[in-house]
C-alpha cells in the first residue's frame, strides 16, 4: 500500500511538472519577443511612450507633462489569501498594541509585537505588481500596487546610469492558478564600486508585452533629455 501511495505521489508530481512546463512553452510560443519600434507608432515627443499597436492590449495616456502606460494587475488566488491574512494580522497587531497600552506593558512585549508588524507588512506585499509606468522628460515613476489598492512609487532619474531588462517567469515559479507566466522587469542602477542595485518588478503581462515595454524604457533612457513643455 505504501508503494502504491508513493507511486501515485510521484505520478502527480510528474503530471504537475509536465503541466507547468506546457503552460510555459505554450505562452512563449504564443507571445514572442516584440521589437519596440516595430510594434508601435511615433508619439509627438521622443521622451514619451510610443503608441503601442492594438495587438499589445496596452493603454497609453498622455498629457502635457507625462506619458502613462497603464498595466493590468491580476492577483493570483494564493496572493489574495496572503493579503487577507496580512489584513487580519494588521488588525491583530493594532489590538495587541492597544492591549499593551491599556495594561501599561513593558518594552519586551512591545518588541515582541514587532514580529506581527513585520509579518503583516510581508503578507500584504505578497504578489505586489506594477500598475503603471509613468515617463517624464527627466525621470521615470514605477507605480506598484499591493494589498489590492495601496501603492508604492519608485522614482528613477534619467541622468542616472540605468539599464532595463526583463524575462518571463520560469516554469519553477509557476503555481497551479497561473494561466500564463507573469513578466519580470529588472531595473539596474549603476553606482561606483559595489553600490549598484537592481530592483525586480512583477507585471501581469505576457512576454510580448513585457519585452516591448522593457525595450521602450531602454529607448527612453537613451534619448536626449528634452525640456518639459
Amino acid at each position: 500500500m505504501d508503494i502504491v501511495l508513493t507511486l501515485l505521489k510521484l505520478l502527480a508530481a510528474l503530471a504537475g511538472m509536465y503541466y507547468t512546463i506546457k503552460i510555459f512553452r505554450d505562452a512563449q510560443a504564443r507571445h514572442p519577443v516584440f521589437d519596440y519600434t516595430g510594434h508601435s507608432q511615433a508619439n509627438d515627443a521622443a521622451w514619451r511612450w510610443r503608441k503601442p499597436d492594438a495587438e499589445l492590449g496596452l493603454r497609453l495616456e498622455d498629457d502635457a507633462q507625462k506619458s502613462i502606460l497603464h498595466i493590468p494587475v491580476n492577483f493570483l488566488f494564493f496572493e489574495k489569501i496572503c493579503m487577507l491574512a496580512g489584513a487580519a494580522c494588521t488588525l491583530l497587531t493594532l489590538y495587541l498594541y492597544g492591549l499593551f497600552v491599556w495594561r501599561n506593558s513593558g518594552v519586551g512585549e512591545y518588541l515582541m509585537g514587532l514580529i506581527f508588524v513585520f509579518l503583516s507588512i510581508a503578507l500584504l506585499h505578497v504578489g505586489s505588481r506594477v500598475s503603471a509606468l509613468i515617463l517624464y522628460p527627466d525621470h521615470l515613476v514605477v507605480v506598484v500596487r499591493y494589498a489590492w489598492f495601496l501603492q508604492h512609487r519608485y522614482i528613477y532619474q534619467r541622468h542616472q546610469k540605468l539599464a532595463f531588462s526583463g524575462k518571463s517567469e520560469s516554469p519553477l515559479e509557476l503555481t497551479v492558478d497561473h494561466a500564463a507566466p507573469d513578466y519580470k522587469l529588472f531595473i539596474l542602477r549603476r553606482r561606483p564600486l559595489f553600490f549598484s542595485s537592481r530592483q525586480r518588478f512583477i507585471l501581469s503581462l505576457n512576454q510580448s508585452q513585457g519585452s516591448w515595454l522593457a525595450a521602450g524604457l531602454q529607448s527612453w533612457h537613451a534619448q536626449a533629455v528634452e525640456p518639459a513643455p
